[in-house]
């Protein structure tokens, strides 16, 4: 199979190094071609953003072709860009500075994003914002699928 995207979640443990396996799910998604080696910077939310390098490389050009270079430059200067590569057991080292921005402590919640990108998250924080908690939250999800023409539309549940 190959992807241009990344599909799924998935939640693992951080060690007191800052170290957390890449899920199976998402190393079974990568092209051979794509490595072993990711970026991984800030990313909105309170987040990280973990890149595939072709992925970031796109990413940067679409940053430096912003009109408002003002804005672009903000956003160059918060990224904290870290390469990291994927060991012999398939962890990756998070940085120290990326793990504080981000509130991880004991597990981190990988969530699919555009491309070959995924968001890191606080899973408690994912829940919050996005789990499907409450009636009314699962209401806002139906509205939002079947909205804008993704679906047949609400007609057509």
């Amino acid at each position: 199979m190959s992807f241009t995207s990344f599909i799924g979640q998935a939640q693992t443990a951080i060690d007191g190094k800052g170290r957390t396996s890449f899920p199976r799910e998402f190393r079974r998604q990568l092209l051979e071609s794509e490595g072993n080696e990711f970026v991984v910077t800030r990313g909105p939310d309170r987040t990280l953003r973990l890149f595939v390098l072709p992925e970031f490389e796109k990413f940067m050009a679409d940053l430096d072709s912003r009109s408002d270079r003002r804005q672009a430059d903000v956003v160059r200067r918060g990224l904290c860009p870290t390469v990291v590569e994927m060991d012999g057991q398939n962890r990756i080292l998070l940085p120290k500075i990326l793990l504080e921005y981000a509130g991880l402590k004991d597990e981190v919640l990988y969530v699919q994003a555009r491309g070959k990108t995924l968001e890191l998250w606080n899973p408690d924080r994912y829940n919050e914002k996005y789990g499907l908690l409450t009636n009314e939250a699962i209401d806002n999800f139906d509205a939002a699928f079947y909205g804008e023409g993704l679906t047949e539309g609400a007609n057509g549940r």
